[in-house]
């Protein structure tokens, strides 16, 4: 009996690798594939060690890929790498373009094209090819038809049916979200509720009268005074300009005068420069 306790004694000290998680591991340990591994483990040591940790890190990888407006019926993916997966996530594949490719609706993935619609765009990487193509699609997780795939971004389309160069293009997980987007002519005198934060931009110019400009934005339309500027009377050109910052889902409005400060000047010109 008491043989029987020393050698389950010695068994309960015996130590067995035990992996509470799999994680990367790199170095001639015991955990580590090499040339002396087992075949029988090769299938465990290499899911554990290599696969599992890197599906992990490259399951969402994407690089470049940008979504960007080309025209009122195109938009371009600019070139880069993506990891697109099928729906279980269970397959990845690889690809990458070393070019830009323009989408147009003859990239769409089920039905025609609908005014007043936001669209997804999904890099897809069903052919047999190192390449991804680029679908159109409604559907904001699926694009319909498509096995393997990953989102991009997606664009607005409007009541023209006509693809809307403003913030509504955007790229996904806030991708590019440092960037600003491009000049967007706006109307003087004219309220605006920004739909991400950005930049408004106005300036006034009369060559023989005074002139100012004031800029408001805030919570309720048209918003609060941020900004005012004037010209003096001993000013060359009695220009005036005004630059405020705007928060998504605030109001915001320049406005401009002439004539002593008194009148409207209908000629101002307003741009709004959104953040991405």
């Amino acid at each position: 009996m008491k043989r029987l306790w020393v050698i389950f004694l010695m068994l309960c000290m015996i130590s067995f690798p035990v992996y509470s998680a799999n994680e990367w591991r790199a170095g001639s340990t015991d955990e580590t594939m090499k040339g002396d591994t087992d075949a029988s483990d090769i299938d465990t040591v290499s899911y554990q060690n290599i696969v599992d940790p890197a599906d992990r890190l490259l399951s969402n990888y994407r690089e470049g890929c940008k979504v960007e407006y080309l025209s009122a019926a195109t938009i371009t993916v600019t070139d880069g790498e993506i990891v697109c997966s099928n729906a279980t996530g269970t397959i990845r594949k690889f690809r990458k373009n070393t070019s830009n490719t323009s989408v147009s609706w003859a990239d769409i993935d089920a039905g025609a094209e609908a005014s007043s619609t936001t669209y997804y765009l999904y890099a897809v990487a069903d052919a047999d090819a190192e390449t991804f193509t680029v679908t159109i699609s409604t559907n904001s997780s699926t694009p319909t038809g498509k096995t393997y795939y990953a989102r991009l971004g997606s664009f607005y389309n409007d009541a023209s049916s006509n693809i809307t160069n403003d913030q509504r293009i955007t790229n996904d997980n806030n991708y590019y979200a440092l960037q600003l987007g491009d000049w967007v002519s706006k109307s003087h005198n004219t309220a605006y509720q920004a739909t991400t934060d950005g930049f408004a931009v106005g300036y006034t110019t009369k060559t023989s009268t005074q002139s100012s400009i004031q800029g408001f934005t805030g919570t309720t339309s048209p918003g609060t005074r941020r900004h005012y500027s004037g010209s003096g009377t001993f000013e060359s050109n009695n220009a005036a300009g005004c630059t405020i910052p705007v928060k998504r889902g605030d109001y915001w409005k320049i406005v401009g005068y002439k004539n002593n400060w008194t009148t409207l000047d209908d000629t101002t010109t307003v741009y709004w420069i959104p953040s991405e």
